[in-house]
């Protein structure tokens, strides 16, 4: 049955992109009128944005002239009016002159955009005319008055003809239908013609073709038509600008016919393979069909992945290699996608593995529906697969599949009753003279992978010659790193926290740099993930731990430090020796040190017994950045933190953002009644630090009180300002 298959994995595919490309082309005649309207009011001069100078305008010769001209630019415009706030025509572009009766407060679009201040643009269901017998539909948008006020609306009637023509010219089969329907269900437009559709709604309630609507993401979907009765694979892509969207089908039936014919073939290879293998038994020959089931058997095993039944790495190898040396042979031109889950194993952890498997069938299908006949999909490891997309005229056509991949997994995939976010990083390498193997067109795709996997913002990147393989540059990172702690290279910055209580200096976090001896300072960003990447992390948090111990003994006051923990240092080390022998070598008192951790340290048994046995030798706990995962909440009941920091993310934003000053109050709120304190990270202004005293912050920390320092500058910083800032000896009552 693999061909039929392929056959229909075609037919979902090639109903996809069309529902693409007919979205694109009705957005595009829907901005166009759009545009015409918005060129229109732009004219209206500033003394006319009044009730009573708006009259005047619309109903002069001038404004006429201009809505004919208008009127005439696009094809599908059949007119265009100016409707004032009672709903009168004031203006318009039709010839002659306006009796004063006409109003069109009866129109969807006037009672919408007359009553809701939030709407701007309506797009109306189709009505018929019956002076000319023509079906039309207005996009109507409104007009406001030089103080925001409701003024009146332009309003553009469209022929429906000209929308249902493009479908029409799109019909491939005998059983496709196309439509064009508004959000709310309602048919605007529909090849082949069907007078009885427009007007009504293209779904059933309680269907899947409503459920699917309501989410407005392109996906594929079966469904029994109302319109025929019939059932139907429907392709659904909304418009991107516009309340409204496009639906082609095809009948299932139609898409079986051939199925049914290759199943009669089937049915009588297997009767004439039967036939044959019992006369080889009547001859004498011993275990003919166990023989022959064995090795199909295990020849389909040793090539295909069982989960998914699509062809495993060692078949994609060969497949490759095939097409590489057909394709330098043909001068054809293919194209290899390499693409990986992202943060599949947080599904696993979270769902379950059965849910995992369950996922990766359901993007193996999907993949698999948005390829041709002549493409091969293949599943390389746990959440990888590979497609070779042969032949290609060009690179946009690889970009093409890319962006149907997108789609497919925008719509969550539903595991037991839960419906799971699916994203996906694709690495993109076309064939080319320059690459003389396959190995070479899988190392690019591989390579542009891993571009698109650290680019959250970009999910795929096609890969060129200028790209380098960042992770020969990890590499030649991790190799420094070994010789970075011996050689010296680290040092430790720290920030000053204020007290906002006592306005004192309560005291700092501790920040590691590294000075590279040939590249200068190498961010965090970039050597801490390889730190951990690589086991470093582990002897460099004891480095840290023991440095900003034994640097806080030299201060003349007794200043408290912050130090972070990293996830993998919390995992792979007994934190709590750590602790205790940077301690014990540099004889700070416990309650002087702070460790900060991110919701990021899964609080496991093991972990919270050793916070637990931290802060039973007086150390403090702190919960860093919190509110920007999914966790703090269940991490505050999980452990009894002595400190909340609050993001910077928040801080910043709090002036310009309600959002963010709310989320600031409830979390100082929420602290003080957990007998915690907080500190505001990130505070760069003096209203910033003004408005955190208000709200009752703890502390504050930023660039308004000080930037990191090394050692040495924060020594001096501390002497320069005793005088403005004293460190306090007495404990905040909620440090």
């Amino acid at each position: 049955m693999r061909g039929h298959s392929d056959d229909l994995a075609r037919a979902e595919s090639d109903l996809a992109s069309l529902a693409l490309t007919l979205q694109e082309r009705t957005d595009a005649v829907f901005r166009s009128i759009e545009n015409v309207l918005r060129d229109i009011v732009g004219k209206i001069p500033q003394a006319s944005l009044k009730a009573d100078e708006f009259e005047a305008f619309a109903g002069s010769k001038a404004t006429k002239s201009l809505l004919a001209e208008a009127a005439q630019s696009l094809p599908q415009i059949i007119r265009i009016n100016l409707i004032n706030t009672r709903g009168r025509v004031a203006g318009s572009s039709i010839p002659g002159p306006i009796s004063n009766s006409v109003y069109l407060r009866d129109t969807s679009y006037y009672r919408a955009l007359s009553t809701d201040p939030s709407l701007l643009l309506y797009l109306s269901e189709p009505i018929k005319i019956e002076a000319t017998g023509k079906r039309v539909l207005s996009l109507a948008r409104k007009i406001n008055d030089a103080d925001g006020n409701f003024l009146g609306i332009i309003a553009a009637t469209i022929d429906q003809h000209s929308l249902e023509k493009i479908y029409l010219d799109h019909l491939r089969t005998h059983s496709m239908a196309i439509t064009l329907y508004r959000r709310d269900g309602i048919i605007l437009a529909h090849s082949p013609a069907d007078a009885k559709a427009l007007g009504r709604k293209v779904w059933l309630p309680n269907t899947p073709l409503q459920r699917m609507i309501a989410k407005n993401t392109p996906t594929l979907i079966r469904d029994v038509s109302w319109l025929d009765a019939r059932e139907r694979l429907i392709a659904l892509h909304p418009l991107a600008n516009y309340p409204s969207g496009i639906a082609v089908s095809r009948t299932v039936a139609e898409l079986m016919a051939g199925r049914r014919f290759e199943a009669r073939v089937v049915r009588f290879m297997a009767f004439f393979i039967d036939v044959m293998i019992d006369a080889a038994s009547l001859l004498g020959i011993k275990q003919v069909r166990t023989g022959l089931l064995r090795a199909a058997s295990e020849s389909y095993l040793s090539r295909h992945d069982m989960l998914t039944k699509l062809p495993n790495r060692q078949f994609f190898v060969d497949e490759l290699k095939r097409t590489f040396q057909a394709s330098q042979k043909s001068s054809s031109n293919f194209a290899l996608h390499l693409l990986d889950l992202a943060k599949f194993k947080d599904i696993n952890d979270n769902h379950g593995h059965a849910a995992g498997d369950e996922i990766v069938k359901a993007v193996a299908r999907r993949l698999r529906e948005r390829l041709r006949k002549s493409d091969f999909i293949s599943r390389i490891g746990g959440d990888e697969f590979a497609i070779i997309q042969r032949p290609i005229k060009g690179q946009q056509q690889a970009v093409d599949l890319v962006r149907a991949v997108q789609a497919a997994l925008k719509v969550p995939c539903t595991v037991a009753n839960t419906e799971i976010e699916v994203g996906i990083s694709i690495g993109v390498a076309l064939s080319s003279p320059s690459i003389k193997t396959s190995n070479e067109i899988m190392r690019s795709a591989d390579i542009a992978l891993y571009e698109a996997k650290s680019d959250p913002d970009n999910a795929y990147r096609l890969y060129d010659a200028s790209m380098k393989d960042s992770r020969a540059e990890r590499r030649e990172l991790e190799g420094a790193l070994k010789s970075a702690l011996d050689s010296k290279e680290f040092e430790l910055f720290y920030q000053p926290i204020l007290d906002l209580a006592t306005n004192q200096i309560w005291g700092c976090e501790a920040l590691v740099r590294w000075k590279h001896p040939t590249k200068g300072m190498v961010s965090p960003q970039n050597f801490i993930p390889a730190a951990e990447d690589s086991g470093l992390i582990g002897p460099l948090g004891d480095w840290v731990l023991e440095e900003a111990c034994s640097t806080a003994m030299t201060w003349t006051l007794p200043l408290k430090v912050a130090v972070n923990l990293s996830p993998v240092q919390f995992k792979r080390r007994d934190v709590f020796a750590s602790v205790t022998k940077a301690l014990n070598a540099s004889g700070l008192p416990a309650h002087r040190l702070v460790l900060e951790l991110t919701e990021s340290v899964k609080l496991t048994e093991e972990a919270t017994a050793t916070l637990k046995q931290l802060k039973a030798l007086g150390v403090s706990i702190s919960l860093d950045d919190f509110g920007t995962g999914y966790a703090s909440m269940s991490y505050l009941r999980s452990f009894p933190f002595d400190k909340i920091k609050i993001d910077q993310s928040f801080v910043r934003g709090m002036l310009g953002s309600a959002d963010s000053s709310a989320i600031i109050k409830a979390t100082i709120s929420l602290a003080n009644d957990l007998k915690m304190s907080t500190t505001a990270e990130g505070v760069e202004t003096e209203e910033q630090l003004n408005a955190l005293r208000l709200a009752g912050a703890t502390q504050a920390q930023g660039y308004l009180i000080a930037k990191p320092m090394p050692r040495e500058a924060f020594a001096a910083f501390m002497t320069e300002t005793q005088g403005s800032y004293k460190a306090s000896e007495n404990v905040h009552p909620l440090a």
